[in-house]
């Protein structure tokens, strides 16, 4: 008699089934077979496999009808989407449309309406040029005000599936986050959280809380993935996720890891999905053996056990990320601190960021998003080609254009092109420009406040909100005394950021994803990826950013209350802020409908008085995320940050490791801000302009003047500020140099402010060199301190100079003594700055450098002759002046 796996092989022989689905029965054949036939004869075993193969198809045929469903909704809703935004720019109607269902029993292609004309012939963006290309860059990361489009991106939906867990779970980050950068608060409580999070009564009443908090967010990260199209199962007592080192496993081989984690694991919790039954022994090892060959090659190769052949990898992956569950949270914390990361906060954080990451996908494109968005490329080219030969010059350039923008956009997004190709050098370039942030960022804090008013004011005007904003609310949020204000900020829905600044969060990122298969807390990495932190924090930026942020979003909030017994019709006819307001609202793309779903949300009244309404008790959940988004955006317009398509712009599709990738990521360290603030605040204008009836140029010229205006004041001011800290007077505003470097320090780019005043560029050194970043920079000041000394020193000894003669005229003391200014991290500091290079580094050079006192002469002679300024701190001088 013939086995069931013969009955599929002829099947798919004679292409009764596809060659897929003949792939998944075999390999649940063969697993089912083996395991059976422990326990039972070769036909019974068979039989018992063949029952297995039928369920599991069976399962899968339900499941991969449902997620087909959701990829065509979700296709018909971007289409639609798309075609609004076409109308907001000027076109008619889409040219691309989702099949209907009559088109699909049919067998028939949607019809395609004609190409409309431009309103005046021409063909510019009105005339709808290449807008789906840009519609899809929109719909990887959206942007604020004017400029952005009326539907979410998949970067705004991560923000907003992010803010929501991240305020469920805001007792966990107030308890364990780092507060320095370097220090790890309360870990012997965590060690007991998760001992309560595997079922384990501590009697920690604290812990049971907070373990409760992050089984509640946990939880509802996993249901919010399986409404997306996902498939986890329910484990009670789950615990926490794996976070596998890669390296470590590799190391230790498949048969020694499965020998390490066998033993740990709760099997009655482990479902076999191909029999529906517990795993025996060899079922199980026969698992573990793809679990350790997934992990050890970094899911280069699937496992075959845990992967749905022809189903959504994103759809399946958070599940078989639970594949393995612990006996025990000493089982779990062993095979971590082995295995894994041995820090549970980080293990959980990382958790739900992926978590937010692959819901956000999933909802936007669908449970199969790398097919979604190949198709919607492939449509945006055809659209492009059909406007080309119509007459749309151009279109098929500005199409691939945008396309390739945004598909790189989505490449930084999932991070597959910020794994590294060579790990050593990628952890290198990575941990120079994380020292480089630490050691001359110290005083970044200067330079944003003199500017961050402007831009908050401009972004509430925009928005309806106070132009002046709530400065009390600001002061409350920086009170270090008092966490209060903070306390209730973090539970308003929006991302809580540990590193605030988006230099820090890029440096945060990489080192992330270049330690994948290493130990995170081994050597200068580790020093490397706290240092920035604890910068950005000492000086106080990451207090203000937040600061800001937060009483913007509250502010809003209030504003969503105060206007809650409004139609958008009756907010039209008010008064400015009003109208601003409605704007905001048809800008997302709120309807009537939806605003009031909106405005009948429970008001949320943290304190007496102060009334919210907050985006995440919207009753209507797609809406609640529309509205987290909605509010995030505008927040990133009052206190601009990076952007996907900056780091698209900046890096291209570079990896990290890459000779390429490095030089590129030097460069780009210090550029982001200025690009990201250009590329937000040039189109808003033109169309606000434009919206005001005035033209491209015009609109642009008149929006742009008074902002570039009072940020050059700005920028003036920063630099006087920034000059003090230096221990330096201010310097002479009546020359026309002075205002081109405020205007260039008020628009982000103050790396160019000091070759406007002499012939090198931040900490001494030349122009051409700080063209390549704090790369260049570093290895020119290295190489002045170290082989340079040396070239000089031997030509000195070639022309008759002995040996210490040769070795004094090299300036080698002076030299190393400028490697540690420029380069010690936290030495640039706003409020020790002076007092490091003056009492300390100057004193130090005068031990070292037998020419230290001409050397000072010489240094403020040239200020007072280049500059003409003073020193209230003179070189040299271990106290200030008199």
């Amino acid at each position: 008699m013939a086995s069931f796996r013969s009955c599929i092989d002829e099947a798919a022989s004679k292409g009764e089934i596809t060659p897929e689905v003949a792939e998944r029965a075999r390999k649940t054949y063969d697993q089912a077979n083996a395991s059976a036939s422990e326990a039972f004869g070769p036909a019974d075993a068979d039989r018992h496999a063949a029952d297995a193969v039928m369920r599991q198809l069976e399962l899968d045929a339900v499941e991969a009808q449902r997620r087909r469903a959701m990829m065509v909704r979700s296709r018909t809703q971007i289409l639609d989407d798309v075609a609004a935004y076409k109308r907001s720019r000027g076109a008619l109607e889409s040219r691309i449309r989702a099949p209907t269902l009559m088109d699909r029993l049919l067998g028939r292609k949607p019809p395609e309406p004609p190409i409309p004309a431009s309103p005046d012939g021409g063909d510019g963006e009105g005339a709808g040029r290449a807008l789906f290309g840009r519609a899809l860059e929109l719909l990887v990361e959206n942007k604020p005000g004017l400029s952005g489009a009326p539907f979410p991106s998949i970067e705004g939906r991560y923000r907003a599936v992010r803010g929501r867990a991240d305020a469920m779970m805001a007792s966990v980050i107030e308890r364990f986050e780092s507060r320095t950068g370097f220090d790890k608060p309360g870990r012997a409580e965590l060690t007991n959280l998760v001992r309560e999070a595997f079922g384990e009564d501590t009697g920690d009443a604290a812990a049971k809380m907070l373990a409760s908090a992050w089984a509640e967010t946990a939880e509802h990260l996993r249901l919010q993935f399986n409404a997306a199209g996902g498939s986890i199962g329910k484990i009670d007592n789950w615990g926490m996720p794996q976070a596998h080192d890669s390296l470590s496993v590799r190391r230790a081989g498949r048969e020694q890891w499965i020998a390490a984690v066998f033993p740990r694991l709760d099997r009655s919790k482990m479902i076999d999905e191909t029999t529906g039954q517990a795993f025996t022994d060899t079922s199980l090892i026969r698992a573990l053996g793809d679990v350790w060959q997934s992990v050890a090659t970094e899911g280069r190769t699937a496992p075959r056990t845990i992967s749905h052949t022809g189903l959504s990898a994103l759809a399946k992956r958070r599940s078989d990320s639970r594949f393995l569950v612990f006996k025990s949270a000493d089982d779990w914390l062993a095979y971590q601190q082995t295995y894994g990361d041995a820090d549970p906060f980080s293990t959980m954080m990382g958790h739900t960021d992926e978590m937010a990451r692959d819901i956000a996908q999933m909802q936007i494109l669908g449970p199969n998003p790398s097919a979604q968005w190949s198709w919607l490329t492939k449509a945006a080219r055809a659209e492009a080609a059909l406007e080309e030969a119509a007459g749309k010059k151009g279109a098929i350039d500005q199409a691939e254009s945008y396309v390739s923008t945004a598909e790189t956009m989505l490449e930084h997004f999932t991070g597959s092109v910020s794994s590294p190709v060579n790990s050593k050098l990628s952890q290198f370039g990575a941990s120079a420009r994380a020292l480089a942030t630490s050691a001359q960022l110290g005083s970044a804090l200067l330079s944003d406040i003199p500017t961050a008013p402007i831009y908050s004011a401009y972004a509430r005007a925009f928005s309806g909100l106070s132009r002046t904003g709530d400065f009390g609310r600001l002061i409350a949020l920086l009170n270090p005394t008092d966490g209060s204000a903070r306390t209730t900020a973090r539970r308003s829905g929006f991302i809580i950021e540990g590193a605030t600044d988006g230099m820090v969060r890029a440096t945060q990122d990489s080192l992330r994803m270049l330690t994948v298969g290493d130990r995170m807390d081994a050597g200068l990495n580790a020093f490397a990826r706290r240092a920035p932190v604890a910068i950005m924090r000492l000086q106080g930026l990451s207090a203000w950013d937040a600061a800001r942020k937060r009483s913007f979003q509250s502010e809003f909030m209030g504003a969503l209350h105060d206007r809650r017994s409004q139609t958008i019709a009756e907010m039209r006819k008010g008064d400015g802020e009003d109208r601003a307001f409605a704007s905001f609202l048809s800008a997302r793309g709120f309807t009537d409908a939806d605003w009031a779903i909106i405005r009948s949300a429970p008001v949320w009244e943290p304190v007496p008085g102060a009334k919210f309404l907050r985006p995440i008790d919207v009753a209507d959940d797609d809406l609640a995320l529309r509205l987290g988004e909605a509010i995030d955006l505008e927040t990133r317009l009052a206190v601009p940050q990076g952007s996907l398509w900056t780091r698209a712009k900046l890096l291209g599709e570079t990896r990290p490791g890459t000779v390429a990738g490095e030089m590129r990521r030097s460069w780009a360290q210090y550029r982001s801000f200025s690009l990201t603030t250009t590329h937000l605040w040039v189109e808003e204008m033109a169309l606000r302009g434009q919206a005001k009836g005035l033209t491209p140029l015009v609109s642009t010229a008149a929006g742009i003047a008074p902002l570039v205006l009072f940020l050059t004041i700005g920028g003036g001011l920063s630099i006087q500020l920034r000059e003090l800290a230096k221990g330096n007077t201010a310097k002479p505003i009546d020359e026309p140099r002075f205002w081109m470097a405020a205007m260039l320090q008020g628009g982000g780019m103050g790396v160019l402010t000091d070759a406007i005043y002499a012939a090198e560029a931040r900490n001494g050194k030349a122009s051409q060199s700080a063209a390549f970043g704090p790369a260049g920079q570093a290895i020119a000041d290295l190489y002045d301190a170290t082989l340079g000394n040396v070239v000089s020193t031997t030509e000195a000894m070639r022309k008759g100079e002995d040996f210490n003669n040769a070795l004094a005229k090299a300036d080698t003391g002076r030299d190393g003594v400028k490697l540690l200014r420029s380069w010690t991290p936290g030495t640039n500091l706003w409020w020790t700055r002076a007092a490091w290079n003056r009492a300390v580094l100057d004193q130090l050079q005068r031990l070292v450098d037998p020419e230290a006192e001409e050397d000072f002469q010489r240094r403020r002679r040239r200020l007072e002759r280049e500059n003409g300024q003073g020193q209230w701190w003179p070189a040299g001088h271990p106290l200030p002046a008199d």
